[in-house]
C-alpha cells in the first residue's frame, strides 16, 4: 500500500458531478452518468440512462446485455456505455490493488465493484482518493451529498474480494 495519499486528478469534478440514486438499484447507470458528466461534460438523466442500458445492443456479431432490468448493471455494460460516449473503457476480474493505485496515479477513472454473497448485493463507486489512515475514498451515488465516502481498507478489501476484485477502468 502507498505510504502517502493518492488523489485522482478528477476528484473535484467527480464529487461535483455526483448524482444521487435514491432508493433505486441503479448504481451502475448513476455512476456512469456521473463519470460522463465529470469527464466529458455530458448532462445525462441517470434514470433514463438506466432504461437505455436495459436494452440489449448489437456490437458487431455480439449481442451485449448491459443490464438486468431494475436490478443489476453488468461491468461490460458500464464499459460499453462509456465507450458509446467517447471514452476508452475496460473491465476485469482479479485486479490487484497495485493496478488500482497505478490507474489512480495515471489519471484513469477507477470504478471497483464491491459487495457480498450473503446477503447478495453489489455496488459500484468511483475511486477518488486513497489515504493510508482513512482508506479508500469514493464518489458514491448512494448518498445525497458531494463529499468523499470513506471505506476503511479492511472493509473495502473484503467487499472487493467478494466480487472477484472486479473493476471498470476508463480514460
Amino acid at each position: 500500500m502507498p505510504s502517502a495519499s493518492l488523489h485522482s486528478p478528477h476528484e473535484s469534478n467527480l464529487l461535483q458531478a455526483l448524482y444521487f440514486q435514491g432508493q433505486s438499484n441503479d448504481c451502475g447507470p448513476y455512476t456512469t452518468a456521473t463519470v460522463l458528466k465529470a469527464i466529458r461534460g455530458l448532462e445525462l438523466n441517470p434514470a433514463e440512462l438506466a432504461r437505455h442500458m436495459e436494452k440489449p445492443i448489437w456490437r458487431g456479431p455480439v449481442f451485449v446485455v448491459r443490464r438486468v432490468p431494475n436490478w443489476a448493471t453488468l461491468p461490460w455494460g458500464i464499459a460499453d456505455v462509456l465507450k458509446e460516449y467517447g471514452m476508452s473503457a475496460s473491465w476485469r476480474f482479479f485486479a490487484s490493488p497495485e493496478k488500482v493505485f497505478a490507474g489512480l496515479e495515471a489519471g484513469d477513472v477507477v470504478m471497483p465493484v464491491i459487495g457480498s454473497w450473503r446477503p447478495l448485493w453489489a455496488h459500484v463507486m468511483t475511486l477518488v482518493v486513497w489515504d493510508p489512515q482513512q482508506g479508500w475514498g469514493f464518489a458514491n451515488t448512494q448518498y445525497n451529498h458531494h463529499n468523499i465516502h470513506w471505506l476503511p481498507d479492511e472493509i473495502f478489501q473484503r467487499q472487493w474480494r467478494a466480487m472477484g476484485r472486479l473493476v471498470v477502468i476508463a480514460r
